[in-house]
């Protein structure tokens, strides 16, 4: 899929749903007070404080331009496989040369790539990155299977369970022969790795197709309590939604009649088997990001942000059926100022595997050009479509007023 399509096809899957989210909530996560990248970011009453934030130094150029063909990517979620090694899923991936550390215009570009981090290894050298060939050209890592919809997979999400990997994505049909309104969501897909401890060139894949009905799905952010799997999503009318299914059924086979939903109903919030009248999770909406318990905190945390500007939000709630607190700017991204051209920031996600002390965040993100691909294959935008890391620092707050949620 052309790239410039897919960078703005990305934003809209992302966050179209700001447009349908209310009003004033989307207000209240840019407010004039918040002071991003300081150290009081985060209000008085706040459960947390932010100590420190800035661009990690470790990480900075592990998901760097490599010299073997992989020139960048989006999505960038890490799962864990072993005490030794992590899955990293990337979206549409550039493959080609480079010349003087430039990408050579003209590389083609796949819409799946995987990478494995050796964790034992420093980085930027404890990556190596996987992708098919087909008719002797680079091809997407999970090619497409007959028992989906749709033309290609975006796979942004996965988890292990009983030793088997579970990954969730787009079916995606059209591409840039149609232009930028010729693609389109035309379902969900769960791909079942049986054998993810293996070398990926072996892995055995078998794509489902999820029933979650038109316009909804619940991959955004997954989270493991056993014996559940809880699933954040989107639901029309564009607004985030949580569902949960039983780690047994999953593993058994059942697929998205297995499911549960959290949502409204005369005695309140409950689970039920239909995804309608779903209770409002985080804000702002998106479709990918990452949710996490942090135990010493006894809070769930959620970093996210809006495709439109250049802030990633941290939200918190006590329990994983929310209220969400008001998402609070914690970090400026420094690319969105830095160019000669527009940039966006995007596909926020945590990776708890990569702290190293209590309190510790390591964060991704994308960046992307909206407008053109040209600039990516220039000396100034070489570092445009490489994942940036940041590294933050929190503690609890010991003199708080608020309880982690909202009203």
């Amino acid at each position: 899929m052309c790239h410039t399509y897919k960078s703005y096809a990305a934003a809209l899957l992302g966050v179209v749903g700001l447009f349908a989210a209310p009003l004033q909530a989307q207000t209240a996560a840019r407010d004039n007070s918040a002071r991003p990248n300081q150290t009081d970011a985060l209000p008085k009453d706040h459960p947390l404080k932010l100590v420190s934030i800035q661009p990690d130094p470790v990480y900075k150029d592990m998901l760097g331009l490599q010299t073997n063909g992989w020139l960048g990517s989006d999505d960038g979620e890490s799962i864990v496989l072993s005490p030794k090694k992590t899955l990293w899923l990337f979206g549409d991936t550039f493959i080609g040369p480079l010349s003087n550390g430039v990408r050579v215009a003209g590389a083609p570009m796949i819409n799946s790539t995987i990478g494995i981090q050796d964790r034992k290894k420093s980085p930027p050298d404890c990556m190596t990155f996987y992708w098919k060939e087909k008719d002797g050209k680079p091809a997407s890592f999970f090619p497409h299977q007959s028992t989906t919809p749709g033309d290609y997979y975006w796979v942004t999400k996965g988890v292990m369970l009983k030793g088997e990997l579970f990954l969730f994505g787009y079916c995606i049909s059209g591409g840039a022969a149609q232009g930028l309104l010729g693609w389109k969501v035309a379902g969900s897909t769960l791909i079942r790795v049986s054998n993810p401890l293996d070398s990926p060139e072996h892995w055995v894949q078998k794509a489902y197709l999820l029933n979650f009905g038109e316009g909804n799905t619940f991959y955004s952010a997954l989270v493991v309590k056993p014996p559940y799997l809880y699933l954040y999503g989107i639901v029309e009318p564009r607004q985030t939604a949580l569902a949960r299914v039983r780690i047994h059924d999953l593993v058994s086979g059942k697929l998205a009649d297995a499911y549960e939903y959290w949502v409204n109903g005369p005695q309140g919030p409950h689970w039920g088997k239909h995804a309608t009248n779903c209770v409002l999770q985080f804000l702002p909406v998106n479709s990918e990001c990452s949710v996490q318990y942090e135990p010493a905190w006894k809070l769930y945390i959620c970093f996210t942000y809006d495709v439109f500007t250049p802030e990633i939000y941290l939200t918190t709630a006590k329990e994983l059926t929310g209220p969400w607190s008001k998402p609070i700017p914690i970090y400026k991204v420094p690319e969105y100022d830095r160019y000669s051209f527009k940039v966006m920031s995007y596909a926020v996600r945590q990776h708890p595997e990569l702290s190293s002390r209590p309190g510790e965040v390591i964060l991704t993100y994308a960046t992307n050009i909206p407008n053109s691909e040209q600039e990516l294959f220039t000396e100034e935008g070489k570092e445009i479509y490489v994942h940036r890391f940041v590294r933050a620092q929190f503690e609890m707050n010991n003199t708080p007023k608020g309880d982690g949620g909202t009203e």
